[in-house]
């Protein structure tokens, strides 16, 4: 399997019932009217008091969140630019709003378009086992929130939190309280927004290209091999087009969106030279493209290897 291919792939009692023993029927009664008359009206209470659950559990897509008694699920509350509100859970507290939400990254920062933390530098943090950036975010002259970003594999896990009583951590709590249904937690890092986006848009990047490389094989006329090259430019300007916003600085997450680049004009030029029958240029561009694709390759094997180790 080519490191495109792995890449690709990578980044997703009944019990039985012992036997009784036999207990004499008039023993059996008169156990439970005693019980039934020591109790009274406390042994009610205390069966209600028993069957409330110590905690209870909130899901925001993949995100899973067992947070104590005191925390409930409300349809108002914590209103966050950014955030769609079918995809956001919103939990209040006695003191405290939260919105938890799991995002695509647009930005290297992983705040969703719409919140912006300005020209502070956001501080990594650790709640629990969860590593996340640390934001305080303005919504409006005198209003701040504290917003964590958690980079996943399944994108940015998104905690935004009001608090009257922020000594008491329990934004925190909310953070360190966050768990996934499928995938991991990846550590903050500059990189940590091209490490989650990656995965799938090398995956429909795979599928799209597979069918068109078939086609342009076995092509029957130069126009039908055209159509299949330009399907695949597409499919490489496609593959750039999401991961552009995320390099934070040179280095590899440039270098990949280069590489896409030039197999999108290579593809587009290999087009062309079908269409106007031009021999020369299409196998020198034939060459051009197997080069940039192996060297694509080898990009996202050292992408697929940072992923492993984080």
């Amino acid at each position: 399997m080519s490191a495109f291919a792995s890449f690709s792939a990578s980044v997703q009692r009944h019990r039985s019932a012992a036997a009784l023993a036999l207990v004499p029927i008039v023993a059996a009664l008169i156990g439970a009217l005693l019980g039934w008359a020591l109790r009274g009206d406390a042994g009610s209470d205390a069966t209600r008091l028993s069957a409330e659950p110590d905690a209870r559990t909130f899901a925001a897509g993949d995100l899973r969140l067992t947070l104590p008694n005191g925390w409930t699920q409300v349809t108002k509350g914590l209103r966050v630019p950014g955030l769609d509100p079918a995809h956001t859970t919103k939990l209040s507290s006695v003191s405290t709003d939260v919105a938890v939400s799991l995002v695509a990254p647009t930005s290297p920062s992983l705040l969703p378009k719409g919140l912006d933390a300005g020209t502070r530098t956001p501080r990594a943090v650790r709640a629990g086992r969860v590593r996340a950036y640390h934001y305080a975010v303005a919504l409006g002259p005198s209003r701040f929130i504290d917003v964590y970003a958690a980079p996943t594999t399944q994108g940015t896990a998104i905690v935004a939190c009001s608090s009257a009583v922020y000594e008491l951590g329990e934004c925190n709590t909310v953070v360190g309280a966050l768990e996934l249904a499928r995938g991991g937690f990846l550590p903050p890092s500059p990189n940590a927004a091209m490490l989650e986006r990656l995965p799938s848009v090398v995956a429909t990047l795979n599928a799209r290209r597979a069918p068109l490389r078939q086609s342009l094989a076995s092509a029957a006329t130069a126009e039908d091999g055209a159509r299949a090259a330009d399907g695949l430019a597409a499919a490489y300007a496609a593959a750039a087009e999401p991961l552009r916003p995320l390099i934070v600085r040179s280095g590899a997450p440039l270098a990949t969106v280069r590489t896409l680049h030039r197999l999108r004009a290579e593809h587009a030029t290999l087009a062309a030279a079908l269409r106007a029958g031009d021999s020369v240029t299409f196998t020198h561009t034939a060459q051009r493209i197997k080069v940039d694709e192996a060297r694509l390759d080898r990009r996202l094997a050292a992408w697929q290897k940072a992923l492993r180790a984080s």
